[in-house]
């Protein structure tokens, strides 16, 4: 197959809806990162409450999750009905020191993930997107609905970090 009629069977189908989705939000979450950044960077640090996340700790979580999803796609795409595991976030946060670690190398690990990630979505052969996880929450999920958790996941957070900034929880 020529690689126009891959770009073509591609954009006839909804894995160009997933991966538009999967890459929404990125440009905003680096856009809070600068906000949070701009003067001496104390946004980054800022808590809106005390049990709530700064920015800084909200894009390390972000990051952690990529990570977590990342290893559940490749296995989704090698493993038959992978399980996909619970993480402890409040644990990861604590045990990986959220709190003294800086937000830009949690922001350019998630970017380069999603990134690869992305590279890696738009390679696959329309029958790898039907590869299936189980979900403890949703069942059973295909890669585009892998896609559009981690896009979803994403969104909340995002605005998560932009509350934060302002000092809103």
């Amino acid at each position: 197959m020529s690689d126009d009629a891959h770009v073509t069977m591609f954009a006839d189908d909804g894995r160009i809806e997933a991966l538009a989705s999967y890459t929404d939000r990125l440009e905003e979450l680096a856009a809070v990162f600068a906000d949070a950044s701009a003067g001496d960077g104390e946004l980054l640090d800022r808590r809106p409450a005390p049990d709530a996340w700064c920015v800084a700790e909200v894009l390390h979580h972000l990051a952690d999750a990529e990570l977590q999803q990342s290893v559940l796609l490749r296995r989704m795409l090698v493993e038959d009905r992978p399980v996909w595991l619970a993480w402890d976030q409040e644990g990861y946060a604590a045990a990986l020191s959220y709190d003294a670690r800086p937000a830009a190398d949690a922001l350019a690990l998630l970017l380069a993930i999603r990134n690869a990630n992305v590279r890696l979505l738009a390679s696959l052969p329309p029958q790898a997107w039907s590869r299936t996880a189980v979900h403890p929450g949703e069942g059973e999920v295909d890669v585009a609905g892998w896609a559009r958790i981690a896009s979803e996941h994403l969104a909340v957070h995002v605005l998560q970090a932009r509350r934060a900034v302002i000092g809103m929880t």
